[in-house]
């Protein structure tokens, strides 16, 4: 009887944990896009070496929100591209393939610990540059972030595009070219 209590007990343990996403990777959250509202693409021309940079804005929510981090969903996707995170709560919450790394302007902080106020949007910037002529797609964000003492995972569907040298011809011939 005790064995048998004890398998029951473990065994809803492992399902509470399983349930709360605490067994394998953390739940998306409330700032998760929902997966049929779509995916958005930025593109930007740039010149070997130049920076171009983008903003994935944060929905509002009625508890602080902590960022932990940014990372690609498919990390291959870096190959060739040198990346910058941020996070703000300013300027550089409208941010589509702008040219270079504004600090100041954009109203950048460090992102790990940036914290987003109740009810304020708030927002991670991302920057790329690659000094290898092409076409460098990166198809998709993931955030890390807390709320509280609950982490969240959080794919942001959100893709980025670098033409690399090709800056008069775009999209044209980069839309043709295969990943730098």
């Amino acid at each position: 009887m005790r064995r048998t209590a004890a398998v029951v007990a473990t065994a809803g343990i492992v399902a509470l944990v399983a349930g709360c996403g605490g067994a394998g990777k953390p739940a998306a959250g409330p700032l998760a896009v929902p997966s049929d509202a779509g995916s958005h693409h930025f593109g930007s021309p740039v010149r070997p070496g130049q920076m171009s940079a983008i903003s994935i804005v944060m929905r509002r929510v009625s508890t602080p929100v902590v960022l932990l981090g940014v990372h690609l969903l498919h990390p291959e996707d870096a190959r060739g591209l040198r990346l910058r995170y941020a996070a703000t709560t300013g300027l550089g919450l409208e941010l589509a393939g702008q040219h270079g790394w504004n600090v100041r302007k954009w109203e950048l902080r460090p992102l790990a610990g940036f914290v987003i106020p109740a009810h304020h949007y708030g927002g991670v910037v991302i920057g790329a540059a690659s000094k290898q002529r092409g076409l460098h797609e990166i198809r998709d964000f993931v955030v890390d972030y807390r709320i509280g003492s609950t982490r969240y995972s959080a794919p942001m569907q959100t893709g980025f595009g670098l033409c690399v040298g090709n800056y008069r011809v775009w999209p044209v011939k980069c839309s043709s070219q295969s990943r730098g």
